[in-house]
């Protein structure tokens, strides 16, 4: 679930940055735009949490490995085989949830112009719904935090516009 969240976020936040003048501006985006930002959004968030995951997982194996026999092992072993289809797993399901982030704010405004914005509140609504589990008070609370991030995300493309 960590990487599903993370995913989404980063699609939503990365879209909106790289794009914030252009689609605030009201401008026009073609399809091929949308599909090369959700692409590379997704991928380089991917590729992210591929590394930083088995990073750490096999820092995990090894710890765990010196613990039950007490010397380090080298060899590749079923737990390294399973860490790696389980660090796949999580990297899979962050690209799809990215691409589905990005592509959220991005196809409403290929179809329309000017629903820029309000695609990033829907995507903001729905990331913080999924992630509470439902309406409530941490749906308020992770709504918040992800519009917070996705302000500033704005601020900053508007200040280092990418696409002019």
């Amino acid at each position: 679930m960590r990487y599903l969240a993370l995913g989404a976020i980063d699609g939503i936040l990365a879209a909106s940055t790289l794009s914030a003048t252009l689609l605030l501006r009201g401008a026009i985006l073609s399809i091929d735009l949308v599909f090369s930002i959700s692409m590379v959004v997704a991928t380089v968030n991917a590729l992210t949490v591929f590394v930083a995951e088995l990073s750490h997982q096999l820092r995990e194996i090894e710890e765990i490995s010196y613990k039950i026999s007490l010397r380090e092992e080298s060899r590749w072993t079923l737990l390294h085989t399973r860490l790696l289809f389980a660090t796949l797993r999580s990297t899979l399901g962050n690209f799809a949830a990215s691409f589905a982030g990005a592509f959220a704010v991005l196809m409403p405004s290929y179809l329309y112009p000017y629903a820029f914005a309000p695609a990033v509140v829907f995507s903001i609504a729905v990331t913080g719904l999924v992630l509470a589990g439902g309406p409530g008070r941490r749906f308020l609370e992770f709504s918040l935090l992800i519009g917070g991030a996705v302000a500033v995300g704005l601020a900053i493309g508007l200040a280092f516009p990418i696409i002019a």
